[in-house]
């Protein structure tokens, strides 16, 4: 069922609900505030009557004359009021013709409901102080339920009425009031699926939260979009080169007669293949990296194992380009850069810093890790790298010219989106030679400056 449907049958319910405990209740008040009026008259007629009757003779009684029925007088008439008066115990002296059947009721003072000729009567007794005179005024109830019945059809008539009217307002209403949800809805089932443009924003307030809501998410969905898109793009680019060089060269170990050249054809094929395993491995990381945003971390970092781990998986690109590995750890007490964060990602980081070392420095030449309690330094001996790549430094797939490494150029880019991820910021500034050391490039992991990512 509809949101709208179930308000209108909601207001369906409601409103006849309450017109029906509305005319309860109105019937409950008029027949309280009629018997009241009714029981006031007839208190007061009762004592003018007693007033009256006092100063008679007990013979008054038998000189009254015989009551007739009194002409007609339209809607006026006795019938539904009677008083009797007793002089003594005798008959009484009446005043009208139903009075004959009262009941004296000795002893009895006040009012009293009772049958009278087979219909309800109320009546109130009232005697003198010696009891000798005793007046009783008695009206039918009929009387006082008709004055209720006629003054609820005086107001339930305009209800019923006015109520089918009230209704189809009602409903008319709730559908204008549902208006912009279906508006919003129309909205969103035209939209393409790669729209990530924010909705308008003139909702009614109690949509403004789930627009903002919406809103997130489409920015959300849009952004892992795009990087779905530049993903398959970059791909599609950088996977397409190698696949042609690993087909050739393939074609070329099967055709080759010379030893030599087969060999050097394999080698090549086998060069091939590590750049393919590396550059899937990078975009991988890559991909998983784009889909992580804020990550809460709650434990400490050790960066002993994580320096382990990611030395271990240098070592063997290390050793073909014998290239030492030097690392330096703090004074005793001292805490190298406190993180909290994945200890497994800091190593993908790590390695790759180390891996860009040992690739892009010289042969035989030697690389060092200085961890350090507010930053993590590792330098290299080689030649640095021109303004123009400098500047562009962590794009993806960026390699500068005349490399004889393979690579992706994805290593930076991903080491820098991890310490983002982890409150950290990575930079490059060439290292001046000092102490024996060359100069070099170095890497410069610390904590982010507000706004620097």
């Amino acid at each position: 069922m509809t949101l709208q449907r179930r308000l209108i049958l909601a207001v369906l319910l409601a409103v006849p609900l309450g017109w029906v405990l509305t005319i309860a209740v109105t019937y409950w008040r008029a027949q309280h505030e009629i018997n009241e009026l009714y029981d006031t008259d007839m208190l007061r007629l009762a004592e003018q009557t007693l007033a009256v009757a006092s100063l008679l003779p007990p013979s008054a009684a038998l000189a009254a004359p015989r009551l007739t029925r009194a002409p007609d007088a339209g809607d006026a008439s006795h019938g539904d009021l009677a008083v009797a008066i007793w002089l003594g115990p005798d008959e009484p002296l009446v005043l009208d013709i139903e009075a004959r059947q009262f009941p004296r009721a000795d002893g009895q003072q006040g009012f009293i409901d009772s049958m009278v000729s087979g219909a309800p009567w109320r009546l109130y007794y009232l005697s003198d102080g010696a009891g000798a005179t005793r007046v009783a005024v008695g009206q039918r109830v009929g009387e006082r339920d008709d004055l209720v019945v006629a003054y609820l059809t005086s107001q339930l008539v305009p209800w019923l009425v006015g109520l089918p009217v009230l209704m189809a307002v009602l409903v008319v209403a709730v559908r204008r009031a549902i208006q912009p949800l279906r508006d919003l809805s129309r909205t969103l089932e035209r939209r393409r699926p790669d729209d990530g443009s924010p909705l308008p924003q003139d909702a009614p307030g109690e949509l403004k939260p789930l627009v903002a809501a919406m809103n997130g998410l489409l920015a959300r969905a849009g952004r892992l979009i795009e990087q779905e898109r530049r993903l398959t793009a970059d791909a599609a680019h950088e996977l397409r080169t190698p696949l042609a060089a690993l087909r050739a060269q393939w074609e070329v170990v099967q055709r080759a007669t010379d030893p030599a050249l087969r060999a050097e054809a394999q080698t090549r094929v086998m060069r091939g293949l590590e750049r393919m395993d590396r550059l899937v491995t990078q975009l991988l990381t890559m991909a998983r990296l784009d889909s992580v945003g804020e990550v809460a971390f709650a434990s400490e970092v050790d960066w002993r194992a994580v320096a382990e781990q990611a030395i271990g998986d240098c070592l063997w690109i290390a050793n073909r380009r014998d290239v030492d590995i030097d690392v330096e750890w703090p004074a005793p007490g001292q805490m190298p850069l406190p993180v909290a964060g994945d200890a497994d990602a800091l190593a993908i980081l790590l390695k790759n810093l180390l891996d860009n070392a040992i690739r892009y420095g010289p042969r035989h030449g030697r690389v060092r890790i200085t961890f350090a309690p507010a930053r993590i330094l590792v330098d290299d001996e080689g030649a640095g790298l021109a303004p123009e790549i400098a500047a562009r430094l962590g794009d993806r797939f960026l390699r500068g010219a005349g490399n004889e490494e393979s690579g992706s150029g994805l290593g930076v880019s991903i080491a820098r989106r991890i310490a983002r991820n982890h409150g950290l910021a990575l930079r490059y500034e060439m290292r001046a030679a000092a102490a024996g050391r060359p100069a070099g490039l170095r890497a410069i992991l610390a904590r982010a400056a507000p706004g620097e990512g």
